[in-house]
């Protein structure tokens, strides 16, 4: 069971004392500040063995049978199956190559398309290209990833300790600037604990990040066989980034590339879009279509962590293997 500190203040306490009101109103106001330090060690509740570093998340694909209560096809699923079987294996000899450990932290496809009847799944000759996505955490040094889990619990210990001694004597200076140093202490334990791959198969769109706050391209990679790879970095890091939304916040650096046929300028919005999507045949549900939903069209990709393990993951990629998706 989770620890928990609770406070609590009755109503009336304080109702003719206006000295007494003022400081259990910055009491209340600091103990929110608090839980915006605190609370991820109490969310996650040591969920897997890897936390601090990212748990598995919820979003993962059921067995092939559950998938067809969406509007998908056969096609799409087998898909689906030997997307994941070829990338996992990709990944895990990536791990292999540098004694790295490597586990999977969430799966999607596309929900598919019901026909104008809404009787049953669209014709296979009228879908547009079925999406697909899956991402991995490689533990690139457990000694660092031992060191972060042990300086999570003893901070989460002290802070505990420090908030049932403010609820007392009213002495906050031991907090000043605490959510600054917890950011810098797990943005560094970040970098040296592990790296975050995402891939991305027939996205209708890609961007390097959602959220472009404090965050900018520092070069271009030399990646074989990428239409686009460029790297990127972030001055202040963000621990509550949303992955599934593309918040490419959590770790300070990022590669971001793109393997097939893509607009190379972004649109307004930073967002690249594949070529194919230029003509609306290829997109719509009406028109047939020359190259059928279960063909991996594009790719992309991206990579968080230190430029170190960044770059040395890039280096070792078989890109060659990926590239090869394309086109079926």
């Amino acid at each position: 069971m989770e620890n928990s500190t609770i406070l609590y203040i009755p109503v009336n306490a304080c109702a003719k004392n206006p000295r007494r009101s003022r400081q259990l109103k910055i009491s209340r106001m600091f103990i929110a500040l608090l839980l915006a330090v605190i609370p991820i060690g109490f969310s996650y509740g040591q969920s897997c063995s890897w936390f601090p570093a990212d748990c598995p998340s919820d979003r993962q694909l059921p067995d092939s049978a559950e998938r067809f209560g969406n509007p998908v096809i056969p096609a799409e699923v087998s898909m689906e199956i030997r997307l994941h079987d070829f990338l996992t294996a990709l990944m895990q000899k990536e791990a292999e190559k540098k004694s790295w450990k490597v586990y999977q932290f969430d799966e999607s496809a596309g929900s598919g398309y019901l026909n104008t009847e809404r009787s049953g799944p669209l014709a296979d000759h009228l879908r547009p290209p079925n999406e697909y996505e899956i991402s991995f955490i490689f533990i690139v040094d457990t000694d660092s990833l031992q060191a972060w889990q042990h300086w999570q619990q003893d901070f989460l210990t002290n802070m505990q300790d420090e908030l049932k001694k403010t609820t007392t004597n009213n002495n906050y200076s031991k907090f000043a600037g605490m959510e600054d140093l917890k950011r810098k202490k797990e943005e560094g334990f970040r970098n040296a604990s592990m790296l975050r791959v995402k891939i991305e198969i027939n996205t209708a769109d890609a961007i390097a990040s959602a959220i472009t706050e404090d965050f900018h391209r520092t070069g271009q990679l030399n990646v074989s066989h990428a239409a686009f790879a460029a790297q990127y970095h972030n001055d202040r890091t963000d621990e509550k980034a949303i992955f599934d939304l593309n918040q490419f916040k959590r770790c300070t650096d990022l590669a971001f590339l793109l393997f097939g046929n893509w607009t190379l300028i972004p649109d307004d919005s930073d967002f690249y879009h594949p070529i194919y999507k230029s003509d609306k045949n290829n997109i719509d549900l009406t028109t047939v279509k020359t190259i059928q939903s279960d063909v991996v069209r594009v790719i992309a990709v991206h990579v968080e962590g230190s430029p170190r393990y960044i770059n040395s993951f890039l280096q070792s990629l078989d890109t060659d293997q990926l590239y090869r998706l394309i086109g079926n």
